[in-house]
């Protein structure tokens, strides 16, 4: 009896957490490609495949067409702007994600973001040496402008799952926390410590503006040139959302001009980026590789989930966080 195909486009984390039986009932295959999976790609592989975990891989018309037994897209996060949810739903197949899940793990990235660009830690890191040791601690207090977070103004835009779990973390440091999010009740700001605000004010009061917003045509690009403007000369943009909710061209003429002080972004606008992208020729922004939702805890709660929504999918039932419960419908037909 021939065994479902499941291809892991998530390298690392559930190829280690998904539990023995899951392997015993799926033949899990790894992406072939690695890394830049497009269209052509996908396409070319996905034929005889029942399920993916899926990445930032595109799901098009394209390749639902030449999908003739997916039933499911586990997609291994929160985001979803990389897949064609109604063309998924045409076809009779799921959407899944993980909402929540991963609140814990990218909060606490972007806190460690938060600090390394307050504390211009990379660079410092970078350059001491035995030999430099010295010369780089004089630096650090004559040239260096760190600050403390301690009573600063903390600006959220997004407060969802992710943006209230950064600002609970950040409630010992005692900072005034301004939130823009017009989904949001007062009532859920308040009870953890969060004032609302319009977009300009957040812009213009935080010493720290973290992004969690998701994705949208209304969403993309949220920060311009404009909103740049606006900010504090002083001032740190976090990133570990989506990268075109900042538009980078802005970003980097922000960041080039002393708009404001740094940047610390987890996601870029194009992924992997072109080797041109001049955000890394600057020494006042701090880049990781998409990685914030990255730890052992993270990928063994989301495997867990995953894989039951797996086995829901492609046992005929309705998977747990199905975006789109009418793709039951579609398969009937």
């Amino acid at each position: 009896m021939r065994r479902a195909v499941v291809l892991n486009f998530v390298s690392g984390g559930p190829a280690r957490y998904f539990s023995d039986d899951f392997y015993k009932k799926y033949e899990v295959r790894p992406n072939p490609y690695k890394m830049g999976v497009g269209v052509k790609e996908l396409v070319s592989i996905i034929g005889d495949v029942d399920a993916t975990i899926a990445g930032i891989e595109p799901y098009t018309r394209e390749v639902y067409d030449a999908a003739n037994r997916l039933k499911i897209i586990a997609r291994f996060g929160v985001g979803y702007d990389n897949v064609d949810v109604t063309e998924a739903t045409k076809h009779g197949v799921f959407v899944t994600t993980l909402p929540g899940i991963n609140a814990e793990t990218v909060a606490e990235h972007t806190l460690a973001l938060i600090f390394a660009a307050a504390r211009d830690l990379v660079n410092v890191a970078k350059e001491t040496k035995p030999n430099t040791w010295r010369n780089v601690s004089q630096k650090y207090y004559s040239e260096r402008t760190p600050f403390e977070l301690y009573g600063k103004t903390l600006g959220i835009l997004g407060l969802g799952a992710i943006g209230s779990t950064v600002a609970k973390l950040c409630v010992p440091l005692k900072m005034r926390m301004l939130a823009f999010d017009p989904y949001i009740s007062l009532e859920k700001a308040k009870a953890i410590g969060v004032e609302l605000t319009s977009l300009d004010t957040l812009l213009r009061e935080s010493d720290i503006l973290t992004v969690h917003a998701p994705l949208t045509a209304e969403t993309k690009h949220v920060i311009g040139e404009r909103e740049l403007k606006l900010m504090k000369k002083t001032a740190v943009l976090v990133n570990a959302s989506r990268g075109p909710l900042l538009d980078e061209q802005a970003l980097y003429k922000a960041l080039k001009e002393r708009w404001i002080s740094a940047a610390a972004l987890d996601v870029l606008e194009k992924e992997p980026p072109e080797m041109e992208n001049p955000l890394f020729t600057l020494d006042n922004v701090i880049i990781t590789p998409h990685i914030a939702g990255s730890s052992v805890e993270n990928f063994m709660r989301c495997d867990k989930v995953i894989e039951q929504q797996i086995d829901e999918a492609i046992g005929g039932k309705m998977p747990r966080f199905a975006l789109n419960p009418e793709a039951a419908d579609y398969r009937k037909r």
